[in-house]
């Protein structure tokens, strides 16, 4: 049996971090809140100044807080931050795998389109419709300019939901998305774009008449076809 390695203290600038995300956790900070100066946290946490440092480059790289001289540390709103990088960083480094994206995306969308029917509001669907006519418009065109209004439906099915975790979820993932939407689209057949638009006109439909089960089994139908793509591409 192998010798058990000693545990390894965390380093002091991942405690301090892990401290302060505890500390908003506990509502002990609020959103929007100031932290005290950086010679008054040094002092009160008893680190040297490049130790907090190091520690707040991590939360502003997390899109915790925001580091000003003038303003000084503040706790970031979530709905301030476009989104949040590090998970698809993550994600990336290790490799995710084509399916293993899509079958997220997918179950994200099946079940988005479901609350979509029932949260929706008017100018939702507008916006929805105004997607649906670009399709149409520009149904010959760039592959590039196609899969980019696929990907923009897409996100505005999830705005239509009222969901913002999903929505941050979408945004936060819309690198490696739209990479994948790109390459669905450029081995789609020009002909068959068509029934992208078909698709994305019912799925709207059924979100308009908020009839929910009927928009989840469109987007099952729509999402089908490069579902099955990429199981195929695994074998």
């Amino acid at each position: 049996m192998e010798n058990i390695q000693p545990i390894k203290s965390k380093k002091a600038y991942m405690q301090i971090v892990d401290g302060i995300i505890n500390l908003i956790t506990q509502n002990k900070i609020e959103y929007g809140d100031k932290l005290y100066s950086e010679p008054e946290l040094t002092s009160m946490l008893n680190v040297s100044r490049p130790t907090l440092r190091e520690a707040l480059r991590v939360l502003e790289f997390l899109g915790i807080v925001t580091v000003s001289p003038r303003k000084g540390i503040r706790i970031n709103k979530p709905e301030s931050t476009d989104s949040y990088m590090p998970l698809i960083y993550v994600l990336m480094f290790e490799k995710t795998s084509d399916l293993e994206l899509f079958e997220l995306r997918r179950s994200l969308q099946i079940s988005m389109s479901e609350l979509a029917a029932k949260n929706r509001t008017e100018e939702d669907l507008k916006e929805l419709q105004k997607i649906i006519e670009k399709n149409k418009a520009h149904i010959n065109d760039e592959y590039e300019i196609f899969a980019q209004l696929d990907y923009e439906f897409h996100l505005q099915v999830v705005k239509c939901s009222g969901n913002s975790m999903c929505l941050k979820l979408m945004e936060t993932l819309n690198i490696l998305m739209k990479k994948q939407m790109v390459d669905i689209i450029y081995n789609l057949p020009k002909e068959k774009r068509s029934d992208t638009v078909y698709y994305h006109t019912k799925v709207y439909e059924n979100i308009r008449d908020q009839k929910p089960m009927e928009a989840m089994k469109r987007m099952y139908e729509h999402l089908e076809r490069p579902y099955e793509f990429y199981k195929n591409k695994t074998k």
